[in-house]
């Protein structure tokens, strides 16, 4: 039997799966892959801390680069997280001659750029299929499944954090704050939750998703991003009453052009396979030129989902040391100094929900669908209610027909300066897959 050593740095939740699931499972992954991954040093800033696995203590250091500069040591697992140590040890392990396996998002995001153009140079493989989606396969996918295919689109629930706190609100009516304190009690959210509040987190998992289906590298700061905390149990009835869902999507387009790259909440209409991934899942949509619409679902986050896709990625790599085959020869994508425009915001054209707070007299429904009119956006549907005999003020709901950002931003901005408008509207994007 084949060995390959590994170096493990950070033993925090995702490494202990780690070393479980190789524990656990070594038996089948020796008998799938002819390998036995053997696990030779681990480098913790806190080795003596308490663990859901046992771990000796001789495997432990406190300096990451006695995992790096280890000889014996070809694969080294990154886990520690952030943009700046990270990047120094898989760039150092990267020029020592190491492939690397990391669930980095972030680092990959902001950097992923300099870092696969570095494994190219030293030809070394960079594993980061646990950086999307968890335990979900997408990254082997999209580089092996999808390879004939043009990628014509990506339609992604990739945090499971917000997915369980507006599946929470649609099923139980609650308020955006009460769900939140909720996820927080169940560890579905952290003590912070802003990055995966505030569409930050899904962001960095487009922008990969973006790499390997369209062979870009976006500026990460230019994809925009919108998170949930304006979402309120009264758009979600409403949105129900339309027959859609309010999820949030990483969505990403080719267009003759450029590529659409966004993250905002979205309307998706109730019974398609998007709207019904509810609680912690997580699901990516995905069309090719010639396979049509797929999606793959499962769990997104999580010690043994996520372990269980950098186990895959190391198994990989190591199957190839073992064939003398220890650079895959990455694809040009990786290699070139590819970029695409980005199509603005403004030049978005899609539906959408609008609502907004005004006074209860004649005309002002008129006046809103002037306004619209006036600005090339043409009426749906419409929902009023609440209705008082005395005046008061009532929402006034309207559905789109397709119409440019720009537009309905224009639109929008006449109407929040009338008189009887009560509140700034609201208005959110709507997807048809």
């Amino acid at each position: 039997m084949n060995v390959v050593n590994l170096g493990l740095i950070g033993a925090g939740t995702v490494g202990c799966g780690v070393i479980k699931v190789i524990n656990e499972n070594r038996d089948i992954i020796e008998k799938r892959s002819g390998v036995r991954l053997q696990i030779k040093k681990i480098a913790d800033i806190d080795p003596d801390r308490k663990r859901p696995v046992e771990i000796p203590k001789s495997l432990f250091t406190t300096n990451a680069w006695e995992v790096i500069e280890d000889d014996s040591i070809p694969i080294v697992i990154e886990l520690v997280g952030g943009t700046t140590i990270a990047k120094d040890f898989i760039l150092g392990a990267i020029r020592k001659g190491k492939n690397v396996v990391t669930a980095n998002k972030a680092l990959l995001a902001h950097h992923g750029k300099e870092i696969f153009l570095a494994a190219t140079q030293h030809e070394v493989d960079i594993g980061f299929e646990a950086s999307v989606g968890g335990g979900i396969p997408i990254i082997r996918a999209t580089k092996e499944g999808y390879v004939a295919n043009r990628i014509l689109s990506i339609h992604g629930i990739i945090n499971g954090t917000c997915n369980y706190i507006l599946s929470k609100m649609t099923e139980e009516g609650r308020e955006f704050g009460d769900v939140l304190k909720r996820a927080q009690e169940k560890g579905y959210a952290e003590a912070d939750p802003s990055f995966d509040i505030d569409g930050i987190d899904t962001a960095h998992k487009l922008s990969i998703l973006i790499m390997l289906s369209f062979g870009s590298f976006l500026d990460f700061e230019k994809i925009y991003v919108e998170g949930i905390r304006g979402i309120t149990p009264l758009d979600i009835s409403f949105a129900d009453e339309f027959g859609y869902k309010i999820k949030l999507l990483a969505i990403a387009k080719s267009r003759d052009g450029g590529i659409e790259a966004r993250v905002h909440p979205t309307l998706i209409e109730k019974g398609t396979p998007l709207a019904d991934v509810s609680g912690v899942f997580n699901a990516i949509y995905v069309v090719g030129d010639a396979v049509g619409p797929t999606m793959l679902y499962g769990m997104g986050a999580g010690m043994m989902p996520t372990a269980s896709a950098v186990v895959s990625d190391i198994v990989q790599i190591a199957k190839n040391i073992t064939l003398d085959n220890s650079h895959t020869s990455l694809p040009r994508l990786y290699q070139e100094e590819n970029s695409s425009k980005l199509i603005p915001m403004t030049d978005i054209v899609t539906k959408y929900y609008l609502r907004f707070q005004v006074e209860d007299r004649p005309g002002v429904l008129g006046h809103i669908a002037g306004s619209l009119g006036k600005n090339n956006i043409s009426i749906e549907s419409v929902i009023q209610k609440g209705r008082q005999l005395e005046g008061g003020e009532v929402p006034v709901v309207i559905m789109t027909h397709e119409a440019k950002e720009s537009d309905l931003l224009s639109a929008l901005g006449e109407i929040d300066n009338s008189s009887f408008v009560k509140a700034r509207s609201v208005f959110i994007r709507i997807e048809e897959l």
